[in-house]
This record gives structure tokens, C-alpha cells and sequence, in this order.
């Protein structure tokens, strides 16, 4: 120790008996004392190193860095990560001790190894990254399982829809699917119920978007007799007593009437409802799982949704991205469905690669039933065993010179493409008024269209 210095005997039993490196350096700046840990952490003996400045322990490689010369600079604690002669890696936190003149009097340091917790740290990203690959597999698994239902996944982003569908089909909060028509929320609703604890039950579907709004009623919660003009005289059970034990999927709920809100909302909060016209209350068991296209937190907003029922309802929101955007599902989803269209028709078809490609290019803006509607029409038209790009609407042979691609510049480019889809149009149309629709433009803009392409309708209906 050095002769200036000196701890009581009980402090320094203290210091001795902690497992944290402890160690003072005075301000020239040289080491004048360490704990027992401090020996241990750093591989030395205190013989060898008290007394000694410490620029020269770093030269002799005890340390890589110290934190003494940084507390001396800035005046101020400072913590660094330090790699010592043991091998070990310490988190050291150096401390100034003022004297009565405010200048530094000594440095103080302790010292916790790290080593140790790296070593678990490494071993918990490893333990992280085996449990990815094994919920990846798992998924894998489970996808090519739910294939016979229809189910056909490629993408990354549908990866991530039926990871969580699968997660919160073992549990019965409310689901609420959004995206656009034809991206496939029927689909996955079934999805969840098929791999839910209820999937022996009943799983019922009611579209909000595709009955009257005054039927909406009856047709969810059922009628007694005689409710209303045309009931029948019996009454009939809604689809909510259909369910009990099961799923009711509830499509375009964004369309329900504001009374039919508030009863759905009573619902949910006691599982019980009265049939229309009647006076009893009947309970059921079921899960709700329901589905939109539009921004209900707009119609919030709007006050043409309440507020409360939407909470209730986006317990887990699951949004479903749009075709266009998960294109690695096209394949595999225009392969798939050949498949059934050649079982369900007895012809067996192919696609070629030309094809597939167009496809692959297409801005499929009905989504995934927009694809199945241009197969299946492919399907029956073509002649030949497989499905040309020839067979394929005009909309999407169009894209042929986009896929090859234009010369020039972006304004003849589109020129270009703008003839291309004109003549492939008027090729399959006889009459102007017809290539009007085609097109989605006025006649007078068909006229001036062919006469500046140098195009013509076809001669034959």
C-alpha cells in the first residue's frame, strides 16, 4: 500500500469481502490500492502493481483502456467496458474525490465482470434465433397442413397473416380481419376456427354488405313468429343460435345499421340477445370473428360507427395486404387453383411461363378473386392444353410491351403502350360503344383513340 494512503481496518475488511473490484488511484494519476476481487478480476497481485503509474499497466498490457485518464479529463464519473490481462471483459466505473480546493484528490473504480453475462447474452441470442427456426418450420408445417383447405401461402407478408391467425386461434378474443375485396378474410376466418378448440362446432358466415339493412336484424339474431309482415309464423333462429359452440364470421360489418350496433354490442358483452319480436333471452357460446374493407376508425370518427363496438371488435386487429403487394403468392395460387379447375372440369391445363409472367406483372386490383375470375375464363376459352398470353384478357396482354420493354423516352414509352392496349381492345370489340366500356372512356374519346393509333374494331361480333 502506498505510504500516503491508508484505509481502516474494518473498511478495508469490508472491501476485501465484496465480489466487485474496488481500487484507488491517486492524481498523478498512479494505482495506491485494490480489493481482493480487483486482484482476481485483473490476474495480478497487488505487490506487482501498487505504486505504478497507471499509463505504464497500460503499456504493460494489463488493461486495453483506462477510465482514470477520462474521470481526470472531464472531472466527472465515467463507465467504460474494459478488456483486462485475465481475458475477461469488466464493466468499470471510475469516480473523482474532490479535495477542499475542487481538484481531483483521487479516483475511485469498481469493477464487475461482464464475461459471464456476455457468454449468457450470446447464448440467449443463439437460444433466440434456434426458437425463429423452429416457429418458421412449425409455420412451414402448418402451411402445407391447411393446404387442402385452400389455403396457399408463398410470401413473406402472408407468412406473417397465418402466423398470427394461427397464434389466436387457440383463444376466443375477437378477430378483426381488414383489407381489401378479394384478398381472402372469408379464407382466413375459416382458417382460424378450423385450427381453434371449436372446430367441431358450427362455423356461420352472415356478409353485412349483401342483405337490406332491415333484414340485418333478423337474419343475426333471429325472429319470432309474426314478428314482422312475411315472417314466418314459426320464427326462425338468426345465425347467432346457429353458432352456439362455434364461429359466426361477420362480413362488411362496417355496413351494420346503428341498431343493430348496439344489440351486437350487447351481445359481446353478455353472450345473450333477444330475437326480434320476441321477449325471451336467449344465450349462446360463440366467437366472433369479423371483417371490413373500409377505415372503421374514419367512421368513428364520422359517427357512423360507435366507438364502443369497435373496441370490442379490434381486440386483434389482422390486417391482410392486397395481391400487388405479396406478388411471391401468384405462382403458387394460379397453380393451385388450375389444379382444381382441371378436377373440377375434367380437363387438365397447364400456364406458360410468358403467361405466368404477365400475371405476375398485373396490378390485380379485385385481389386474389380477380386472379381466380381471369383463370378460370382463361380456363374455358383457351383451346390448347396450356394457357397462353394470347388466352389472357386484353388488360393484361397490354402489358406484353411493358414486360419487353419501350425505347425512348417515358412519353413515348407510353405512347406506345397506350396503342398497344387501344388495338388489343379494338381487336376483341365490334362496336365503338363496346370499346367505350372496354376502355372506361367516352365514345368521341374511342373515335379520336383509333383514328390516332391507326386502330379498328373487329369485323365480327
Amino acid at each position: 500500500m502506498d505510504a500516503g494512503f491508508a484505509i481502516p481496518k474494518e473498511i478495508e475488511s469490508i472491501l476485501n469481502a465484496m465480489t466487485d473490484g474496488v481500487w484507488v488511484c491517486d492524481n498523478t494519476p498512479k494505482l495506491i490500492w485494490i480489493n481482493r476481487a480487483c486482484e482476481a478480476l485483473n490476474d495480478i497481485r497487488r505487490e506487482e502493481v501498487l505504486g505504478r503509474r497507471v499509463a505504464e499497466l497500460r503499456e504493460n498490457r494489463n488493461f486495453d483502456h483506462d477510465v482514470t485518464s477520462l474521470v481526470m479529463k472531464r472531472k466527472e464519473s465515467v463507465v467504460i467496458n474494459q478488456k483486462v490481462r485475465s481475458g475477461r471483459t469488466l464493466l468499470v466505473n471510475g469516480v473523482p474525490v474532490f479535495d477542499e480546493a475542487g481538484e481531483i484528490a483521487y479516483v475511485v473504480g469498481t469493477e464487475r465482470d461482464l464475461t459471464e453475462l456476455n457468454e449468457l447474452r450470446s447464448e440467449l441470442n443463439e437460444t433466440k434465433e434456434l426458437t425463429k427456426k423452429i416457429n418458421r418450420e412449425l409455420l412451414a408445417l402448418n402451411i402445407k397442413e391447411l393446404r387442402p383447405s385452400g389455403v396457399v401461402v408463398s410470401s413473406e407478408a402472408m407468412e406473417r397473416v397465418l402466423d398470427t391467425a394461427l397464434k389466436v386461434a387457440g383463444f376466443d378474443s375477437a378477430v378483426l380481419l381488414s383489407g381489401p375485396s378479394g384478398t381472402g378474410k372469408s379464407l382466413i376466418a375459416k382458417l382460424i376456427h378450423q385450427a381453434s378448440p371449436r372446430r367441431s362446432k358450427p362455423f356461420m358466415s352472415l356478409n353485412a354488405g349483401a342483405i337490406p339493412p332491415t333484414l340485418i336484424e333478423a337474419e343475426l339474431f333471429g325472429y319470432a313468429g309474426g314478428a314482422f309482415t312475411g315472417a314466418a309464423k314459426e320464427g326462425k333462429p338468426g345465425l347467432l343460435q346457429a353458432a352456439d359452440g362455434g364461429t359466426l364470421f361477420l362480413d362488411e360489418v362496417g355496413e351494420l345499421p346503428p341498431e343493430v350496433q348496439v344489440k351486437l354490442l350487447t351481445f359481446l358483452d353478455t353472450q345473450r340477445f333477444i330475437p326480434v319480436g320476441d321477449t325471451k333471452v336467449r344465450s349462446v357460446d360463440v366467437r366472433l370473428i369479423t371483417a371490413t374493407n373500409r377505415d372503421l376508425a374514419a367512421m368513428v370518427g364520422e359517427g357512423t360507427f360507435r366507438e364502443d363496438l369497435w373496441f370490442r371488435l379490434n381486440v386483434v386487429p389482422l390486417a391482410i395486404p392486397p395481391l400487388k403487394e405479396r406478388r411471391d403468392d401468384i405462382a403458387p395460387l394460379v397453380h393451385s387453383y388450375l389444379a382444381d379447375l382441371s378436377k373440377k372440369h375434367g380437363v387438365s391445363k397447364t400456364i406458360s411461363r410468358h403467361a405466368l409472367n404477365l400475371l405476375h406483372k398485373y396490378d390485380f386490383s379485385g385481389n386474389v378473386r380477380e386472379l381466380f375470375n381471369i383463370l378460370e375464363r382463361s380456363f374455358v376459352l383457351s383451346e390448347g392444353m396450356s394457357i397462353d398470353q394470347g388466352d389472357l384478357p386484353a388488360e393484361l396482354q397490354a402489358l406484353t410491351g411493358m414486360a419487353d420493354g419501350y425505347g425512348g423516352s417515358l412519353k413515348d414509352a407510353l405512347e406506345n403502350f397506350e396503342g398497344d392496349f387501344v388495338r388489343s381492345a379494338a381487336a376483341k370489340c365490334s362496336r365503338q360503344v363496346d370499346l367505350a366500356a372496354r376502355l372506361g372512356v367516352s365514345q368521341p374519346s374511342v373515335v379520336r383513340l383509333l383514328k390516332k393509333h391507326r386502330a379498328s374494331l373487329s369485323k365480327s361480333e
